[in-house]
Formats: structure tokens, C-alpha cells, sequence
């Protein structure tokens, strides 16, 4: 099981890397888009829509490698883990809520430096708490 939860714990973190990683560079690409020629936003728009793929593949990978890990180690006992740990699972939902609204509503609508900010600060939170949980 150990080799198990390694490999399941390495995925994890490179998920991490490549979702924190996006958190970082759409915020810097959007506001280079922002009243960009269309010469630009044809050259930085692909590169837009392969970060925002990469982040949701991302997410995705955190969640099921999460749960194979806390299923492996810990026995499905979230509870067990403590209030650092529910935190963390809060800041993940507050990062899924806002990947949703990114998705379902217009640009129009919301403003993204408000969703990218809240996502921001989730990440930092999930890895602080993640710290406090796992030491």
C-alpha cells in the first residue's frame, strides 16, 4: 500500500504544481488580453484555453488522487483528521464553486480578478492547512 499511496501522493503534488501554476499565469495572460489587438488574442488565446484545460484536468486529478489517499491511509475518517483538514475540504469546494460559476457564467457577469483572487487565496489556504493536517 505504501507504493500505492507514494505514486497516488506524487500525482497529487504535480497536480498541485500545475494548478497553482495556472492560478498564477491566467491572471497575467488576461490582463495582456485585455483590449489586446486581435493579433495578440490570437496568439495569446490558445495558450489561455490550454491553461484553463490544464487547471480543471488538475483539479480533477486533486480530487480523485485525494480521495484514493484518504481512503488508503486514512480509512475514509475525515473526521479523524481534524478541523485543518475540514478546512482544507472547505477551500477545495470554494475552488470548485468558482471553477463552476468560470464555466456556467458569462465574463460579463462576474469579474474574473474577483474569481481568480478567491481561487488564489483557496490555494494558499489548502496548502497551509495541508501543512497544519500533515505536518
Amino acid at each position: 500500500m505504501d507504493v500505492t499511496f507514494n505514486i497516488l501522493l506524487i500525482l497529487h503534488l504535480g497536480a498541485l504544481v500545475v494548478g497553482g501554476a495556472t492560478t498564477v499565469a491566467m491572471p497575467l495572460i488576461g490582463r495582456q488580453m485585455a483590449g489586446a489587438s486581435p493579433e495578440v488574442l490570437a496568439r495569446l488565446g490558445p495558450i489561455a484555453n490550454r491553461l484553463s484545460l490544464n487547471a480543471r484536468i488538475a483539479v480533477g486529478l486533486l480530487i480523485l488522487t485525494g480521495l484514493a489517499m484518504l481512503g488508503i491511509r486514512y480509512d475514509w475518517n475525515v473526521g479523524g483528521l481534524g478541523g485543518w483538514f475540514i478546512a482544507k475540504l472547505v477551500f477545495v469546494a470554494v475552488i470548485l464553486v468558482a471553477m463552476v460559476l468560470g464555466l456556467v457564467v458569462s465574463p460579463a457577469k462576474l469579474r474574473p480578478q474577483l474569481l481568480g483572487g478567491a481561487m488564489r487565496l483557496s490555494v494558499i489556504a489548502i496548502v497551509i492547512c495541508s501543512v497544519m493536517t500533515f505536518g
